[in-house]
């Protein structure tokens, strides 16, 4: 789907543009490509509780997301309704689903750390505020 680094490297900063995310994205290959990073997070074979999904995903998510805005309930769901993650039959353990494991490993552009985009984005605004701004205004 993103053949790139640097490409989902243009994504995140699209998205991060306006600062930290405050809802899962409404473009489907930008929510898909959001729920890929998230399984990404998880290790293949491994099961999960419910509470350390939850802690996985609340870790990542307040790296980038305002407090109020993508909650890990919401995500855990979703990558469970598109098959990245799988509940056992008594919703007690998630796991990567199969085959899943190798294909997200192999896929250096999930590597990407939305937080150091954010940083990134913050450090460029400053950047050119300084060079507008004279010094004696500052």
């Amino acid at each position: 789907m993103f053949q790139s680094r640097q490409s989902t490297h243009q994504v995140l900063k699209r998205l991060l543009s306006n600062g930290r995310l405050t809802a899962l994205p409404l473009r489907r290959a930008d929510e898909t490509l959001l729920l890929r990073m998230a399984a990404a997070r998880f290790e293949a074979g491994r099961p999960y509780r419910e509470a350390e999904v939850n802690e996985v995903l609340e870790r990542w998510l307040g790296t980038f997301c305002e407090p109020q805005g993508i909650d890990h309930v919401t995500l855990r769901r979703r990558l469970v309704d598109v098959r990245l993650l799988v509940r056992d039959t008594a919703g007690a353990q998630y796991r990567l689903a199969p085959g899943m494991g190798r294909e997200l490993a192999a896929d250096e552009t999930l590597k990407e750390d939305p937080a150091r985009v954010l940083d990134e984005i913050r450090e460029e605004r400053e950047s050119r505020r300084r060079h507008y701004v004279p010094s004696d205004v500052q």
